[in-house]
């Protein structure tokens, strides 16, 4: 979408610069450290090195042990400085360093990766003693160049055993299950207060391999139910299966026969399909997760019933429940997410994947209000993808995958977010072997990426090409076709505009707007769409009016949609422009004090967005005679331009030029 406010002309983008606040004192922890387990066991102390790698499978305890060496060393005031990190993936590391590195400057950088950078500097330079644990490190070139110096104290955790996890200063210590007197003074502490039930736990630790994930939900299990250990072997036989599956087994089956029956399970379908680092509680109690549990039991909930069975599931070791963990409330173990998924069919992994994504989807909200909410939803969908795979993933969540994509070009990663859409296509294609809806979807958002990426020239042959294959696409979508072949002729339009074609830009959007106009009439708002789009290309030509479409537009914009809406405010910014270009600067003032208050109250006093239109404000008095009153507003807005952007931003450095070319 193309942006007119004052003198922005076409995308609207931020620039890679920093805010400024001051920074936070120490000691400080940054990150969510896991619970301690209830009947944790202590073992051989941690090598002295400066970086400790953890290395061992799934389910050993690996990230109990980094939690309570992290706990204790925070207790004790050991370190001064704790960031914990779940660190599944580059983007992860890197967000949560970036947070960190605000926290201790006081900068926010609009690019993480150079705030990541920034707390490494940080740290190498550091008197005080700091922590950085790094845990479940899926692949170790995600930690290529953020391995935190030697000055201090890391510690990571991962299934992998990669030589790139050794080098210098750093001990791996392979972590294996407990040993068998360990493991049965675990299961004595677990059963402390019930000593009776301790009948057979010796053979019970045998049986489970020693392995502690598979003993916690034991033990939880032989409290719940009341089994001593002998009894509890006894059931684990009859279910046929062993370690972790046959644990597993017998607590979702207990789960399921607590009313209302058989919803436990099923809701752990959804959950075992997501970030088992976390997922937010409210896509498990989302419409469409709920309606999938009533589809599959018949049972209706709100959702306070689906909490209350999510606590069932946390009394019996199957899932951890931790409302205090924001956007991570509800966390499975990957080991216990592949033993519920191992027996699926296909149909039942269709099936629980499109519920997952829709759930998923459904609470996505439009603008990610933190950083750490836009990382959270795209590591479940990740993960969703990885556990569902390509075929599933394509045919079954189409709608997640595309917010999924944008998300990820909306964080700041338009390159990366056209190679994903370019790999969903063409996978997308090879599966369906005619060119679906899916497919031309994917292609288009890929072409969408592109442009963002800088290669507009480029997006216009992909949808060009999109153009050209309209009569396959008709054989199989005659109906979709033409609303889907306006959308792609107002991108080409678009793309004809940023490629230096205006001319041909502007009949193209009036050929598309003259259709939908016949179709759908003057309100709707793919009408207004392209409305506003022609406006802001018309105004560019040297012939007519730039004033005369927005005169029209704007009304209709503020009846239909708002005078609030984003559209609006747009157009809006766009006719202030033209108004002082022309001349009239006492109604751009107009418009602009009001353009102020109405970006205050839809974006806030510190976005960008607010800003430009309160320097548009300011230009517009000095040019109206008010030269004093322009002066106030210009160093008020200095002022804050400094202190939320930087003094080094561009914005900060045009306002500051402003001012002296008036002084």
């Amino acid at each position: 979408m193309n942006l007119q406010i004052g003198d922005i002309r076409g995308d609207f983008t931020l620039h890679h610069h920093s805010t400024i606040r001051p920074p936070a004192e120490l000691p400080l922890l940054v990150g969510v450290v896991p619970r301690r387990a209830a009947s944790f066991q202590e073992r051989r102390p941690l090598p002295g090195s400066p970086t400790v790698v953890l290395s061992g499978m799934g389910g050993v305890g690996k990230t109990q042990l980094a939690a309570h060496h992290a706990a204790s060393a925070w207790a004790s005031g050991e370190t001064r400085l704790l960031v914990w990190v779940t660190a599944g993936s580059r983007e992860a590391v890197v967000s949560v360093f970036a947070e960190a590195a605000a926290e201790l400057t006081g900068r926010d950088e609009t690019e993480p990766e150079r705030g990541a950078r920034r707390l490494l500097e940080w740290l190498a330079r550091g008197s005080e003693p700091w922590l950085v644990v790094l845990d479940d490190v899926e692949d170790p070139a995600d930690l290529e160049g953020l391995w935190p110096p030697d000055n201090g104290r890391t510690l990571v955790t991962t299934r992998r055993r990669d030589a790139a996890l050794h080098g210098d200063q750093r001990a791996v210590v392979d972590v294996e299950s407990f040993s068998e007197d360990e493991g049965l003074s675990y299961l004595r502490t677990v059963l402390a207060d019930r000593p009776q039930l301790l009948d057979g736990a010796a053979e019970v630790v045998r049986e489970l391999g020693c392995l502690p994930l598979a003993l916690a939900q034991a033990g939880a299990y032989m409290l719940d139910m009341h089994l001593s250990g002998t009894e509890y072997l006894s059931r684990l036989g009859k279910s046929r299966r062993t370690g972790v599956a046959g644990t597993w087994s017998l607590s979702i089956k207990q789960a399921n026969g607590l009313r209302p029956k058989r919803v436990a399970g099923h809701l752990l379908d959804l959950a075992c399909l997501l970030d088992p680092n976390g997922v937010p509680l409210g896509v498990l109690t989302s419409p469409r997760a709920r309606k999938y549990l009533t589809d599959r039991t018949g049972h209706e909930l709100d959702e306070t019933g689906v909490r209350d069975v999510l606590a069932h599931l946390h009394r019996l070791g199957v899932v951890t429940l931790d409302t205090g963990s924001a956007h991570r409330e509800v966390k499975v173990h990957a080991q216990v997410q592949r033993a519920h998924r191992e027996n699926w069919s296909t149909r039942q992994l269709r099936r629980a994947c499109r519920a997952a994504a829709e759930a998923l989807n459904g609470v996505w909200p439009e603008v990610e209000l933190s950083k750490d909410e836009g990382h959270v939803l795209r590591a479940n969908g990740e993960a969703l993808m990885a556990a569902a795979g390509v075929k599933v993933w394509v045919r079954e969540a189409m709608y997640l995958s595309i917010t999924l994509g944008n998300s990820i070009g909306e964080s700041g990663r338009a390159a990366e977010a056209r190679d994903y859409f370019d790999r969903l296509s063409a996978e997308s294609g090879r599966l369906e072997h005619v060119l679906d809806l899916q497919t031309i979807i994917l292609r288009g958002c890929r072409a969408h990426w592109r442009a963002k990426a800088g290669d507009p020239a480029g997006a216009l042959r992909d949808f060009e090409q999109i153009a050209a294959d309209e009569p396959r696409i008709s054989r199989f979508f005659r109906r979709f076709t033409p609303h889907f072949m306006q959308y792609n002729r107002h991108d080409i339009a678009i793309m004809r505009a940023e490629t230096g074609d205006l001319e041909g830009a502007i009949a193209g959007l009036e050929d598309v707007l003259a259709e939908r106009l016949l179709q759908h009439g003057p309100d709707h708002s793919s009408v207004l769409s392209t409305r506003t789009s022609l406006a802001r290309l018309r105004a560019e030509t040297t012939t007519g009016d730039p004033l005369a479409e927005f005169e029209g537009l704007v009304p209709d914009l503020c009846r239909v949609l708002g005078p609030l809406s984003r559209e609006t405010l747009m157009a809006k910014g766009s006719r202030a422009y033209w108004l002082a270009r022309t001349g009239d600067t006492a109604a751009a003032i107009t418009e602009r004090e009001q353009l102020v208050l109405d970006f205050t109250e839809v974006f806030g006093p510190e976005h960008q967005r607010t800003l430009l239109v309160r320097a548009d404000l300011a230009r517009s008095l000095h040019d109206g005679g008010q030269a004093e009153l322009a002066a106030q507003e210009g160093e008020r807005l200095l002022a804050d331009q400094v202190r939320i952007l930087g003094t080094d931003h561009e914005d900060t450095e045009d306002t500051r030029r402003m001012l002296d070319g008036w002084r």
